[in-house]
């Protein structure tokens, strides 16, 4: 019986509120297309998102600090290894000494 009454009520119902019923139903799918209405899985990406660009800048930036440090630490280095002699001079600019290794 059940069947029969709702079958009425559809009858009876006119036919423009049937057509509004339908066209807000394809607004409500087309708002959640556009984003309007945000789900917690797109909160999740969203977030997962950025999370992974603030990493992805931080390892850029290490990187590019620890090039240049490298950089200079080498460059440091192959000065501290050359084997040239050292010149004392004092306050004058007159060569005092010659060391050599």
């Amino acid at each position: 019986m059940k069947k029969r009454r709702s079958r009425r009520l559809e009858d009876e119902e006119p036919k423009a509120v049937r057509e509004m019923r339908k066209n807000k139903n394809k607004q409500i799918e087309k708002d959640n297309k556009k984003g309007k209405r945000v789900s917690k899985n797109d909160k999740k990406k969203r977030r997962r998102k950025i999370i992974l660009t603030v990493i992805a800048v931080i390892i850029l930036v290490l990187g590019v600090t620890l090039g240049v440090s490298g950089h200079t630490w080498i460059t440091l280095a192959k000065d501290m290894v050359s084997n040239e002699s050292s010149i004392v001079i004092d306050t004058d600019g007159n060569t005092i000494a010659r060391l050599r290794r």
